[in-house]
C-alpha cells in the first residue's frame, strides 16, 4: 500500500562544489573532501563532522514503464526484483544512450540506424530508473537532481518524495530534504519514473525541454519526419527518446542541520588603483525544525598571496533560507591590493582564487563549500558604427579588465544523446586552445559543469543562453506551467554559472526576442542573483517593434550558413562580414575520408546520396549538401570519386574559414567586434558545420581556422576592395602587447614553381588589437591561371613568426549584390577558376620523422623536403600506428596541409597524449602520391 507523506519543500539547487577525485565504496562514488570517514570493511560509519556530497552513479537499472506492472511504492523497495531490467553502464545517461550501451540498439550513428533500427516513439512511454545505494550516517540528507528530462516521480524506500507536477523541466534543478526517509548506514532504494517531453509545437503546445532544430535533418528525425517531403518538413526535430532521462548526475548530500549553498564572489575593479573590492554571497538553509545559531567562516586563498579570513555570527529560524553577504564596506579585508586578475588565455594568465566557506554550529562544522573564482571585470558596450543603416544602434562588444576583447569563437555542442564524457570535453578544449579559439557559446544544452570548470582553469570565455526557434521561443504557445518553468530554469542555470570566472555572457533568447513580461522576469532573476556579467535579450536583429524598427542588442545572426569565397569576407560589402555575430560558418562541412568511412557505409560513399543527407542539416541546399557541391564544381571542377571530392572540399573549407577569422582581425576593431563559428564541434557524425568533427579528425577546415586564428599574422585580402586592381597585405596583432620591428616578405609563384615577384617591408609596428597595412600588390596577368601568394612575417631578430600561403585565380569570385547573400544558400555572379590546380606538375617529397616520449605524451618531428623544382601543394601528414592505417586520434600538429616550395624543407611538430604508439607517418598532397615512412 502506498504511503503518503507531507509534501516535501522543493528548492532550486545549483551545485557549487567541484568533485576533486572519487572512489567507489559499495554503490556510491564519494567526493574526497577533507572530512574523515571511519570505514569498516567498506561500510560507511558515523560522520564525525563536516559534509559529503556523494554522486550516486553505480548500480542503476532502466526499463520501460510498459514492462512494469507495479507502482513506485513497490519498485522502490529493496526486495523488488529488477534482474530483467537494462543495465545502465554509466550515469548520467539518457534513455537511448542506456539502450545503445546495453546492446538493444547498436551503432546508432552509423548509416541510417538511428532512423531505421530504433522505434521512433520511445518518447511516448515512461521510463523507470532504479538503484540501490548505501547512505553513511549523518544528521541531514538532501537528494539533488540537477537534470531530469522532462517530468518525474521520485520514490525513496517505498515513499513518494515528489510527483510529476513538482519535478518538471529539463533545466530545473531539484533538491529534496529526505532526512526522515533515509535508512542511515543501510541500503536505500531510489526509483525515478521519467516522463519524456510529449508536446509538439504548433500541434498541441510546448514543454520547455530542448530541441535540435536544424542541427539534424528533420526530414529524417522528428515529428512526422519524411525524407520525401519537398518542403521544410515539420521543423520539429528530435531523436526517438527526445533525450529523455536522468541526464545530469544524481547526488546525495550529507550535512549537519545547516547547509551552505550557491557561493559567489563578485569583483569591483578599481583599475587605476590596482585594487579589487570583493563581495561574497552565499545561501544558508536550516534543514531542521529548530532555530540554529552559529558562525559562517570564510577564507580566500591563492598561492603566493596572503590569505583573507572573515566570519559572521548567524541565527536561523526553523527551515529558513537566507542569503548571507560579506560586504567590503563592513569587511575591509575584502578590499584587495594588487590582485592577480583572471584573463582570457589569449590576453594573459587566468588567475584563480579559492574560497572556502563553512558553517560552524556547537563547535561542529555543519557544512562547507569550496569554489574557485577569478577577480576580473566584464563590461558590455555598443559602438557607434552604423555602416549598414538598416540596422542602427551600434555593435555589441566586450571589455575584459578594461581592455577591448575581439571575439573569434565557436559554438559548442554536447553529444546528440547527451552522453556524459569528461575525457572528450578535455580533448575538445585542448583542440580549442590549439586552434586559437577565444570564446565558446552554448545555445541551451548546458549539460556539464566539468567543462565549465576546465574553461575557468584554462582561460576560455563562455556564453550561454536559451535555444532558438522551438520551445523556448514559442512564447505564444506557453501555458502557465511554461512561464513558471522558464523562471525556475533560469534561476537554476544562473546559480550554476554565476561564480565561474570563464562565464562572460547570458542571452535570454537566440533568434527571437521575448515578450516584455518575460524579459522583465528574466532580468529580475539576473539582478536578484547578482549576475555581474554581460547579458542580452537576443542575439539576432530579426525582431521588429510596432513601428518597424529592429529590436536588437548589438549582435546579429545573418550567417552565412554555407560556403563563401575568401574575397567575400574582406570586401566590406555585406553586413554579415562585420560587426558582431554569433553564428556564421559552413553548414555543409565534409569530414576527412577516415571519418566518413566510420559513419557512411562503403557502398554509400559515392556518389552522394540520401545516407549522406540523413547526417546533414535541415534547410534546402544544406540538407542535400548542394552548396558545397556547387562551390567545388564551379571552382575546382567536377569530382570523379570520393577521394577527389574530399580533397577538393578540404581545400575549399580551408580557404573559406581562414578568410573569415583573418578578416575579423585584419579589417580593424572599428567595424569588427565578434565572429563565432557555427559550429565548433559536431554533436554526432555529421556534415553540419564544425571545425572539429565527431571523431576529432582535424581536416582542412581545422587548419584553415588555425591559420586564420593566429594571434600575430600577415594576411592577403584577395583583391577584395576598391576596383579590385590591388591586393592589401595586412598585419594584425591579437597578442596582449604592442609589437615592433616586424618584417614582411611576399613572393608570387607560378603553378610550375617559377618565382614572379619578391618584395618586403621592414621595421613595422602593430599595436595591441591593431592592424597595419604593410604593402599592396598589383595584379599578375602574365602568371599562370592560378598562382601562389606566399606571405611571411618575421620578428625583429629575423625569426619566422608565420608563413601564410594563398592560391589565387586570375578570375575573381563575386557574390554580387547583397540580395545574393542569402544566409542559407550560395549564389555568385562570378566564379574563380581553380581547375588548373588539378594539373600541377608532380612534386616528390622526402620525409623524415623522429619521436620523443615523455610520460603519456609522444612528440613527433616531421621533416618534409621538396627536392624538385615544383611546388608541393596542400600536403597533409598523418601519424598512424600501422603502415597506411588510420590517423591516431586525438592529435595535434602545429601546422598541416602545408605548401613546400622548390628546394625547401618544412617541419611539422605533432603531439599525442593518450599513450598511443606512433610508428608511421603518411603523406598525401594535391600533386604528390600518397606514401608512408616509419618513425625513428
Amino acid at each position: 500500500m502506498q504511503k503518503s507523506i507531507k509534501k516535501i519543500r522543493i528548492r532550486l539547487l545549483a551545485a557549487s562544489v567541484a568533485m576533486i577525485s572519487s572512489s567507489v565504496i559499495g554503490a556510491i562514488c564519494y567526493s574526497q573532501y577533507p572530512v574523515k570517514l571511519t570505514m569498516n570493511n567498506g561500510t560507511p560509519d558515523e560522520v564525525m563532522s563536516g559534509s559529503e556530497r556523494i554522486e550516486i552513479s553505480e548500480n542503476w537499472k532502466l526499463i520501460s514503464s510498459t514492462e512494469v506492472q507495479q507502482e513506485g511504492d513497490i519498485v522502490s523497495i529493496i526486495r523488488y526484483n529488477d534482474a530483467d531490467w537494462h543495465t545502465v553502464r554509466k550515469m548520467p545517461a539518457t534513455v537511448l544512450q542506456v539502450l545503445q550501451d546495453d546492446g538493444v540498439y547498436r551503432n546508432l550513428y552509423f548509416g541510417k540506424n538511428l532512423r531505421e533500427k530504433v522505434p521512433q516513439d520511445l518518447y511516448k512511454q515512461d521510463w523507470w530508473y532504479r538503484t540501490i545505494f548505501k547512505a553513511p550516517k549523518s544528521e541531514s540528507y538532501t537528494l539533488e537532481f540537477p537534470g531530469i528530462n522532462y517530468r518525474a516521480e521520485i520514490w525513496l524506500n517505498g515513499i513518494k518524495i515528489a510527483g510529476d507536477k513538482e519535478v518538471v523541466g529539463m533545466y530545473v534543478t531539484h533538491e529534496f530534504n529526505v532526512t526522515p526517509f533515509i535508512k542511515k548506514g543501510e541500503d536505500n532504494t531510489l526509483a525515478v519514473r521519467v516522463t519524456p517531453e510529449q508536446k509538439v509545437q504548433n500541434v498541441n503546445g510546448v514543454e520547455l525541454a530542448d530541441s535540435w532544430f536544424d542541427w539534424i535533418n528533420w526530414k529524417y528525425m522528428g515529428y512526422n519526419a519524411n525524407p520525401d517531403d519537398k518542403d521544410y518538413g515539420s521543423i520539429t526535430s528530435f531523436v526517438p527518446d527526445r533525450n529523455a532521462g536522468i541526464w545530469k548526475p544524481v547526488y546525495l548530500r550529507l550535512t549537519g542541520s545547516v547547509s551552505v549553498n550557491h557561493a559567489l564572489v563578485n569583483s569591483e575593479l578599481l583599475l587605476a588603483d590596482s585594487v579589487a573590492r570583493l563581495t561574497i554571497f552565499t545561501d544558508l538553509h536550516n534543514l531542521s525544525e529548530q532555530p540554529v545559531k552559529g558562525k559562517l567562516k570564510g577564507t580566500i586563498s591563492r598561492k603566493g598571496k596572503t590569505s583573507i579570513h572573515m566570519e559572521q555570527s548567524i541565527k536561523l529560524f526553523p527551515n529558513e533560507d537566507r542569503e548571507i553577504v560579506f560586504d567590503p564596506d563592513k569587511y575591509p579585508e575584502l578590499t584587495v591590493k594588487n590582485p592577480d586578475l583572471w584573463w582570457p588565455y589569449t590576453m594573459g594568465d587566468p588567475a584563480l582564487y579559492d574560497l572556502h566557506l563553512e558553517f560552524e554550529h556547537d563547535k561542529i562544522i555543519s557544512d562547507f563549500t569550496n569554489i574557485r573564482f577569478g577577480i576580473r571585470s566584464i563590461t558590455q558596450h555598443r559602438d557607434n558604427n552604423n555602416k549598414f543603416p538598416q540596422i542602427e544602434g551600434g555593435n555589441f562588444y566586450l571589455k575584459v579588465n578594461g581592455r577591448d576583447f575581439l571575439v573569434r569563437g565557436g559554438n559548442y555542442t554536447p553529444d546528440l544523446l547527451f552522453k556524459y564524457d569528461p575525457e572528450c570535453e578535455e580533448d575538445i578544449l585542448r583542440y580549442v586552445k590549439d586552434l586559437g579559439i577565444n570564446f565558446l557559446r552554448w545555445e541551451s544544452k548546458i549539460s556539464s559543469k566539468h567543462i565549465i570548470d576546465l574553461a575557468d582553469e584554462q582561460g576560455i570565455p563562455l556564453m550561454f543562453g536559451w535555444m532558438c526557434c522551438n520551445q523556448w521561443e514559442k512564447w505564444d504557445q506557453w501555458d502557465d506551467e511554461c512561464f513558471c518553468i522558464a523562471s525556475q530554469s533560469l534561476q537554476s542555470q544562473i546559480r550554476l554559472l554565476r561564480h565561474h570566472a570563464s562565464v562572460f555572457v547570458w542571452s535570454n533568447a537566440s533568434d527571437g526576442i521575448p515578450p516584455k513580461q518575460t524579459i522583465n522576469e528574466y532580468n529580475r532573476i539576473l539582478d536578484e542573483l547578482h549576475w555581474q556579467n554581460a547579458s542580452v535579450n537576443t542575439v539576432s536583429a530579426f525582431a521588429k517593434d510596432s513601428t518597424g524598427n529592429r529590436m536588437w542588442d548589438g549582435i546579429r545572426m545573418e550567417g552565412p550558413y554555407c560556403w563563401r569565397p575568401p574575397s567575400y569576407w574582406f570586401s566590406g560589402k555585406y553586413p554579415a562580414t562585420c560587426g558582431s555575430t554569433v553564428e556564421q560558418g559552413d553548414n555543409e562541412q565534409i569530414p576527412t575520408l577516415e571519418s566518413l568511412r566510420k559513419f557512411i557505409p562503403e557502398d554509400k560513399l559515392w556518389p552522394i546520396n540520401d545516407t549522406w543527407f540523413m547526417h546533414a542539416g535541415a534547410w534546402p541546399n544544406n540538407c542535400s549538401l548542394g552548396d558545397i557541391q556547387l562551390a567545388l564544381e564551379k571552382r575546382y571542377g567536377p569530382s570523379t570519386n570520393i577521394e577527389d571530392f574530399v580533397r577538393k572540399a578540404h581545400l575549399a573549407h580551408y580557404e573559406n574559414v581562414r578568410a573569415q577569422f583573418e578578416s575579423f582581425a585584419a579589417c580593424g576593431w572599428a567595424s569588427h567586434k565578434m565572429t563565432v563559428y557555427w559550429m565548433l564541434n559536431s554533436h554526432w557524425p555529421s556534415f553540419y558545420g564544425n571545425l572539429i568533427d565527431y571523431y576529432m579528425s582535424p581536416g582542412g577546415v581545422y587548419y584553415g581556422a588555425k591559420k586564420g586564428l593566429q594571434p600575430l599574422s600577415v594576411v592577403f585580402d584577395s583583391y577584395a576592395t576598391g576596383d579590385n586592381s590591388r591586393a592589401n597585405i595586412i598585419i594584425f596583432n591579437q597578442t596582449p602587447s604592442d609589437v615592433h620591428g616586424l618584417r614582411v616578405r611576399v613572393r608570387i609563384y607560378d603553378l610550375d614553381g617559377k618565382l614572379r615577384d619578391d618584395r618586403s617591408v621592414d621595421d613595422i609596428s602593430v599595436s595591441f588589437n591593431g592592424t597595419n597595412q604593410a604593402m599592396s600588390l598589383p595584379r599578375y596577368p602574365g602568371s599562370t591561371p592560378v598562382y601562389f601568394v606566399r606571405c611571411q612575417l618575421f620578428d625583429k631578430h629575423g625569426k619566422l613568426i608565420i608563413e601564410n600561403n594563398y592560391w589565387k585565380s586570375q578570375k575573381d569570385d563575386d557574390v554580387g549584390p547583397r540580395k545574393n547573400d542569402y544566409y542559407t544558400s550560395l549564389q555568385q555572379e562570378k566564379w574563380a577558376d581553380m581547375i588548373a590546380l588539378n594539373t600541377m606538375p608532380a612534386a616528390n617529397v622526402e620525409i623524415k620523422a623522429q619521436k620523443k616520449k615523455a610520460g603519456n605524451e609522444s612528440y613527433i618531428t616531421i621533416s618534409l623536403h621538396n627536392p624538385t623544382a615544383h611546388i608541393a601543394f596542400f600536403e597533409r601528414a598523418t601519424i598512424c600506428a600501422e603502415k597506411d592505417g588510420n590517423e591516431i586520434l586525438p592529435i595535434q600538429y602545429d601546422d598541416n596541409y602545408v605548401t613546400i616550395f622548390p628546394g625547401e624543407t618544412t617541419e611539422i611538430q605533432a603531439t599525442l597524449w593518450k599513450g598511443a604508439e606512433p610508428a608511421w607517418v603518411k603523406l598525401e598532397g594535391y600533386n604528390t602520391t600518397a606514401f608512408s615512412v616509419s618513425i625513428q
